[in-house]
């Protein structure tokens, strides 16, 4: 479609062939006049002058704005411009029907018109219409309202509606008891949680003051409340109200300001939750777990033993018990390090041979520096006034969450810092009682050497002098018997030595004859002895090339890598590799070496006595596995002796490790070493030379 002009001056075709006017009436240019346009585009509508044929004959500055045609591309242009396509044939009807009968006709009649702008988008819009009759031609002035503003306002609204509604229904609906107050306490919603809660229909509620209606007690008074609301906007506390038919209740309650945008206030919510059946219930726990409380208080002071409740890597005490200050002959303040009370007290902790513990040796700072437990260490307690305890010492480490440290006392503990419960067990009767124990071990270990000498030098002798043809030669089972004899006798040896070195130990007379050197060729030496012993094991080191030397009494220690091995062997009856490692700590002061089997493992709950004498586990009696539980015992002695550790990790079913920790020498003269052996051996507690050792 081409452009009408005005002037007449070259008229095109419009349509389909329709002849388009060639000129506009004299009354035309007087409506297109300037001071009627500058009129026209002071009007905050879009102003648009449409002529018979549909041509657009006038547009104001407005209109330019709203269709995105500047006055030019709009003027002697076919409506249907403006018009979006789907509209376009039912508006020449409407059209064609309103100039037969022409009248105003107002905007906001309820139709849903569409305008199209020159971006090809659509706008909504609200159009009046007016007929204007110049002379014989006739002529229609369009307002045209861009809507989409309005239009999105009133979707907002619509949606805000909605969503008032729902949050409305939604905060009925509440099981919660939710009040909405005026700024004078007046109550303007009042919802069914409240109605249930309280009792008060919404009807009666509605208008009255809160505080009166309910009777509400506040904690620290309802002036402390206000205060906090208009400083923070907002409270959270309980509250005391009374309901519709006098019962009490006990509410959560938290509230809130609204506030307008000046700050104003224009109403207070207020969320109520009934928590006396809870409130009740805690009553209730808590007198029942302060009766608790109170018992395990009770027993805790009536315990035979020292019980002791530390924490840090420097024990601070934190609890105690009575019999405490029985072991250590004095009080132990709360909150005092453990080294720091020995040192104020003058307390010495030794060894049962009476050789003082170092810190790090202490059983009581080992459990929180190590976090494993320790069960029945022997430790003696030598007192400021010079009295000696002989006490069985256990710790566990403790793990408990922070919200468990309840009272005064435990509040001190820092978070993430170690806790230990340390048992210490006066056993001056047990020890009495070892002492006689030991006594007749030592006199029937003593005794029975001889005898079992005498045995087995005639059943070697027998053996060997018919071997070389002294005598009639022996029947079959008389050979048998004869070897029986050697391996029963061998087996007597062996429980009569370890025996002997029980009683020697127990008397601190049990000496090291101690030197500097390397334990490769050791711990290999031992395992090519036992190898041939077992043909279902394989027997393997790891050690490396370099030497390991530390201080050691290579007699006692072989005995100790001897009894490792050979319980790795008898302990795993189905066979299986055996593999003893050695190699240093990263941080060179000491020497590992560790014992592994894949037997059949210590019941977890039988660990912490393994190591104690004559201590064996159950599962290896149900194999039918021989031994006295004396073995270990002595290793874990001699090792401690050499200023080691031993300790052992364990599954049932599926294997030990054993592991020895010795100081490694590094870079000790010869005269250092003499030295220090010459220290340690005055150190040694005196005892008279063994009659027959």
């Amino acid at each position: 479609m081409t452009a009408h002009d005005p002037q007449g001056e070259g008229a095109p075709e419009q349509g389909q062939g329709e002849p388009v006017p060639s000129a506009f009436p004299p009354i035309v240019a007087d409506v297109t006049s300037a001071l009627f346009r500058q009129f026209l585009d002071l009007l905050p509508d879009a102003l648009i002058v449409v002529d018979e044929q549909g041509y657009l004959v006038q547009v104001n500055a407005q209109a330019t704005t709203v269709f995105g045609y500047s006055r030019e591309e709009l003027l002697g242009q076919s409506l249907d411009l403006l018009l979006p396509e789907r509209f376009r044939e039912i508006h020449r009807r409407h059209a064609a029907h309103y100039f037969k009968a022409p009248r105003l006709r107002p905007m906001g009649i309820g139709l849903r018109l569409f305008a199209r702008r020159k971006d090809n988008s659509e706008i909504p819009v609200e159009i009046s219409l007016s007929p204007l009759r110049v002379g014989e031609q006739l002529y229609v002035i369009a307002a045209v309202r861009d809507m989409t503003a309005q239009r999105r306002a009133e979707r907002e609204k619509a949606l805000l509606l909605q969503n008032l509604s729902v949050q409305g229904e939604l905060l009925n609906q509440a099981y919660d008891a939710i009040i909405v107050r005026d700024p004078l306490d007046r109550i303007l919603l009042w919802n069914r949680g409240a109605e249930r809660l309280y009792g008060w229909p919404a009807q009666e509620a509605l208008g009255r003051i809160s505080t009166r209606l309910l009777k509400t007690g506040f904690p620290e008074g309802e002036v402390a409340v206000r205060t906090v609301l208009e400083q923070n906007g907002q409270w959270e506390g309980e509250l005391t109200q009374v309901c519709r038919d006098g019962r009490l209740v006990v509410v959560e309650s938290r509230q809130a300001l609204v506030r307008d945008q000046q700050g104003q206030v224009l109403a207070t919510l207020e969320i109520n939750r009934d928590i006396s059946e809870r409130r009740q219930r805690e009553r209730e726990t808590q007198a029942m777990l302060a009766g608790h409380l109170s018992l395990l208080e009770q027993l805790f002071e009536a315990l035979p033993f020292a019980v002791a409740l530390v924490a840090g890597e420097q024990a601070r005490l934190l609890l105690a018990n009575q019999a405490v200050r029985r072991v250590w002959g004095t009080d132990w303040p709360p909150g005092l390090p453990f080294l720091e009370f020995l040192q104020r007290h003058g307390i010495v902790i030794s060894d049962q041979r009476g050789k003082a513990l170092t810190p790090e040796e202490l059983v009581t700072l080992r459990v929180l520096r190590e976090q494993q437990a320790i069960s029945l260490y022997q430790e003696q307690v030598r007192r400021a006034d010079g009295t000696l305890l002989p006490v069985l010492v256990s710790a566990l480490p403790l793990h408990v969450p922070p919200e468990a440290l309840q009272g005064e006392r435990l509040r001190q503990c820092e978070p993430g810092e170690p806790l230990a419960l340390v048992i210490h067990q006066d056993v001056t009767p047990l020890k009495e009682a070892d002492e006689l124990k030991d006594e007749f071990i030592s006199i029937a270990a003593h005794e029975l050497r001889t005898p079992l000498a005498a045995l087995t030098g005639y059943a070697e002798m027998l053996l060997r002098q018919t071997e070389r043809g002294h005598g009639p030669p022996l029947a079959t089972w008389q050979r048998e018997a004869l070897e029986e004899i050697q391996q029963g006798t061998a087996r007597l040896v062996s429980l009569t030595e370890e025996l002997l070195d029980l009683s020697r130990l127990q008397a601190g007379r049990l000496q090291l004859q101690r030197l500097p050197a390397n334990l490769v060729p050791l711990v290999r030496q031992v395992v090519r002895r036992l190898q041939p012993t077992t043909a279902r094991h394989q027997l393997t080191v790891q050690a490396p090339a370099e030497p390991l030397v530390a201080l050691i009494d290579p007699h006692r220690l072989e005995q100790v890598l001897t009894n490792l091995v050979e319980n790795a062997i008898k302990y795993s009856p189905q066979g299986g590799p055996v593999e003893v490692r050695v190699a240093p700590e990263r941080d060179g002061r000491a020497i590992l070496i560790s014992v592994q089997d894949h037997g059949i493992g210590i019941p977890r709950h039988q660990q912490g006595q393994i190591g104690g004498r004559f201590m064996r586990a159950e599962n290896a009696r149900a194999w039918g596995i021989e031994g006295t539980g004396l073995g270990l015992y002595l290793a874990r002695a001699l090792v401690e002796q050499h200023g080691g550790r031993l300790w052992f990790e364990s599954e049932e079913g599926q294997g030990s490790t054993f592991f020895v920790r010795l100081p490694l020498l590094r870079e000790e003269s010869e005269e250092g070493c003499e030295q220090r052996l010459d220290s340690e051996a005055s150190a040694a507690t005196p005892g008279l030379p063994e009659a027959g050792a």
